[in-house]
């Protein structure tokens, strides 16, 4: 008997699945319990009859395989696999994934499923800590504020917190772990308005329950797909007389494994106002 492994949405919140794929979203097909000596081939056709046209995917253009689409089970037997990528326009249609398996005979088998591509709901989103907190005083008498009792003067830096959230990932089921997802990515970009007058803005740390205290690697953190948002540490140089516009957002955000990146970039970018601290001039005579 041949089993189709692939991922099946039993969770509540909307998933990208093999049989429901996001557009943009890469997932594999497998299908196990094959005997030894098998030559098999991965086609894709419009309609659930055998006999209907086979879909070149260059030419469809809604659809990529990737690698190899037919081979040879060895004789152990084993499982038949194909990558395919659902493109843009691909959830205008109904799409029937084959294989196809031969022996030495010549004699021949198939089997399909019926795969409807879906409009792209991943999501990765921006948001201040809380959500209504979008403007706040700068920092001072703390550690990274200005002390004004500092007999050298230095107007410090102001700390702020954001979150990324990730929703709609898609269900891991090569775990056993309840709600595991693919881990997803991204690079955080912090911008300050007027920019002439920031001399200091980092990221300080990103941090998920799950993940922990993240890594970066080239620029790009990675997080559990265990966590559905992760807390962001930054830290600006404060700039008296001047109110700051401080924008926090993501770039290159993807889901990894599946290669699914975000459905909608209008939530990627949050703004947090830093208002002004008063100038106050030097000490004349008495």
């Amino acid at each position: 008997m041949m089993l189709l492994l692939i991922s099946l949405n039993f969770i509540a919140k909307a998933q990208s699945t093999a049989l429901r794929p996001y557009e943009g979203a890469t997932h594999s097909y497998n299908f196990n319990g094959l005997p030894g000596e098998l030559d098999y081939e991965f086609f894709i056709t419009a309609t659930n009859d055998l006999y209907s046209a086979k879909l070149d995917d260059i030419a469809t253009g809604e659809f990529d395989f990737i690698g190899t689409t037919s081979g040879t089970i060895g004789a152990g037997g084993g499982t038949a696999s194909v990558q395919i990528g659902w493109n843009a326009g691909a959830s205008s249609h109904v799409y029937y994934v084959w294989l196809q398996v031969t022996g030495s005979s010549g004699c021949s088998n198939y089997i399909h499923v019926e795969v409807v591509p879906q409009v792209n709901d991943f999501d990765m989103l921006s948001q201040n800590v809380p959500v209504t907190n979008t403007r706040s005083c700068p920092e001072l008498e703390t550690d990274n504020g200005h002390n004004p009792s500092s007999t050298a003067y230095d107007a410090g830096s102001t700390q702020l917190l954001f979150r990324v959230v990730r929703e709609n990932g898609t269900d891991n089921k090569l775990t056993a772990t309840a709600g595991d997802t693919y881990d997803w990515s991204f690079v955080p970009v912090l911008n300050v308005d007027p920019e002439a007058l920031v001399l200091g803005r980092i990221v300080i740390s990103i941090v998920g329950t799950n993940s922990g205290v993240i890594t970066p690697v080239a620029g790009r953190y990675s997080v559990s797909g265990l966590d559905d948002e992760v807390l962001v540490t930054v830290s600006i140089q404060n700039a008296p007389g001047h109110t700051l516009d401080v924008r926090f957002g993501v770039s290159e955000q993807r889901e990894d494994n599946t290669n699914l990146s975000d459905g909608d970039p209008s939530n990627d970018t949050i703004t947090h106002t830093i208002e002004v601290i008063p100038v106050i001039g030097g000490m004349g005579g008495v």
